[in-house]
């Protein structure tokens, strides 16, 4: 156990003690197994479980326990056994409802990821059309845009952290993630539908000018040359050559994709532009696609979880980008973006696995419990729970069992389905 945690006889307990259970999970009507005891009642509930004692934390509690002399049975006359076992039923049945919404909301996770991989799927369709044959991936552009278009218009929209997918294909989730991210900034900035699909092509089809680039630079895992950057960089202008044959592609969704790697500063590429002079649906998307590189690097750069990658780019890059769509990007993506593995104020762990556009403050997380299967891990909405976030914690610091159990990305996929 924790250090700052002492053994505590169950007869001392009262409300306002922070106590943890030596139970299993499934083995309590407790929804965790770390709690502040809210009432005599929830005492009451203890005392009739098969335990003696429970771990008491002082520094998170806001009582004492009761004092030793009172460490004795309870008078049969003063305990309404009826009472307890009624509360103990109620809080075993408000379980069951939690796990039955769990089982729900793991079974729409596994709805988006099945919507993601079809996008993946399409995503391919189109690279390897689009080198060859640009006007035969037409049809695949339509039908991917048209199945992100559905979000356009939702009022809430939660963003999901995907299984990751191969690193042979991380171009194809790079370019997804863009489009996501780029997506959900657009409608937080009011754009229309004619808006929103010129942005989502360019977004989808930014790094298409790659499949013109020799493979062993794309995929190259260490830093390149300067010969190796400038050729590089010619993907902007290939990929404008390539869509400009495309019909789906009107101007604004060639200027997206000449664009995406200018910024504000004139510090990007290809001409160096300032400000205004880049096109905002561009500047949309070449900050999403800087902040996806920090989580998605490439070149041998480190992985940073999103909550740091967000951080960086705030206070170290902010020259880059529109202040105005920067700001509006932190909002969107809430203080600890899916994907961030955080510490709980009451001590657990987890990763925040889905954040909806209307509580970006109370995201949905994935506890670590060593008592309780991983594919049945307790699935925490914030929205529901008085417990807070305190800190994002490295993925460095985690010890082996608890990465092996939450299995914290270091290249992080993104979808997207509406709430409700």
């Amino acid at each position: 156990m924790s250090a700052n945690s002492i053994k505590l006889s169950t007869e001392r307990l009262q409300a306002g003690l922070y106590i943890k259970l030596p139970l299993k999970w499934r083995d309590h009507p407790f929804m965790l197994n770390r709690f502040q005891i809210e009432s005599e009642a929830q005492a009451k509930v203890i005392r009739s479980l098969p335990i003696s004692f429970v771990y008491y934390y002082p520094d998170k509690s806001t009582a004492a326990p009761l004092p030793a002399l009172a460490e004795k049975k309870e008078n049969p006359d003063e305990v309404d056994p009826h009472a307890v076992s009624r509360e103990k039923a109620a809080m075993e049945q408000e379980k069951q409802l939690r796990i039955e919404e769990q089982r729900r909301f793991r079974a729409r996770i596994q709805k988006v990821q099945k919507h993601y991989q079809r996008s993946m799927a399409q995503l391919r369709a189109i690279n390897m059309k689009a080198a060859n044959r640009p006007q035969a991936a037409n049809e695949d552009v339509r039908m991917l845009v048209d199945s992100m278009m559905v979000f356009g218009s939702e009022s809430n929209v939660t963003l999901h952290l995907m299984d990751d997918p191969s690193l042979a294909e991380d171009m194809y989730a790079h370019s997804l993630n863009v489009a996501v991210l780029a997506l959900m900034l657009a409608r937080s900035n009011g754009y229309d539908n004619d808006q929103l699909r010129a942005l989502i092509t360019g977004a989808v089809l930014h790094d298409i000018g790659t499949k013109k680039v020799p493979s062993a630079i794309v995929r190259k895992k260490e830093r390149l040359t300067e010969p190796e950057m400038n050729y590089y960089r010619q993907h902007v202008n290939y990929g404008a050559e390539l869509v400009a044959e495309m019909k789906e592609c009107t101007p604004e969704v060639e200027t997206i994709i000449a664009q995406h790697h200018e910024f504000a500063n004139g510090s990007g590429f290809p001409k160096g532009l300032l400000g205004d002079d880049i096109d905002e649906a561009a500047q949309i998307v070449s900050m999403v696609n800087f902040f996806d590189r920090l989580c998605r690097p490439q070149f041998g750069a480190p992985a940073r979880m999103p909550f740091a990658a967000l951080s960086h780019l705030f206070k170290d890059n902010k020259a880059k980008f529109n202040p105005r769509l920067l700001a509006l990007f932190v909002k969107m993506m809430g203080v600890y973006p899916p994907g961030t593995v955080v510490k709980l104020s009451n001590d657990d762990v987890g990763i925040i696995i889905s954040v909806n556009s209307s509580a970006l403050l109370k995201p949905n997380v994935m506890i670590y419990d060593p008592d309780i299967p991983s594919d049945q891990a307790t699935i925490i909405d914030m929205r529901d729970s008085e417990l807070e976030i305190d800190t994002a914690v490295p993925i460095s610091k985690l010890p082996e069992v608890v990465k092996e159990y939450l299995k914290p990305r270091t290249r992080i996929a993104y979808f997207m389905d509406a709430d409700g």
